[in-house]
């Protein structure tokens, strides 16, 4: 007799995570990493001195791409802390932690950004 934990259907499952949560979770990763590779291409870009018009449009895509990451991040925290309680997974409150820390490297990133364009522009 097979027992019920490893019978084919649960073997068969990739993860216990709910499948929007999981792909929220991937996106706000990739957006996160994305606006961390633009802040660092535009310092380097600084120390070469690279054009200032250059610098803006690398200024303008980590404001976006850090605005997409924050948006999406509120998002899947909601979503979790939904999950937490209604499934009571500790797996979740790991989860809402890294989101965590994504919003907040997302806020900061574009914060800067934006702070920077406006200075450039003579505020």
């Amino acid at each position: 007799m097979i027992k019920e934990e490893y019978s084919p259907k649960t073997m068969l499952r990739k993860s216990q995570k709910q499948l929007t949560t999981r792909f929220l979770h991937r996106t706000v990763l990739f957006f996160t990493a994305l606006s961390a590779a633009l802040a660092l291409f535009f310092l380097f870009g600084n120390m070469q001195s690279f054009l200032d018009s250059t610098q803006r449009m690398i200024l303008s895509a980590l404001s976006a791409t850090s605005l997409i990451s924050a948006i999406l991040a509120v998002v899947l925290i909601a979503l979790e802390v939904f999950f937490l309680f209604s499934e009571k997974k500790r797996m979740y409150a790991i989860l809402i932690g890294m989101c965590l820390i994504c919003l907040v490297i997302a806020v900061a990133l574009a914060l800067g950004s934006r702070v920077i364009m406006l200075l450039s522009a003579g505020f």
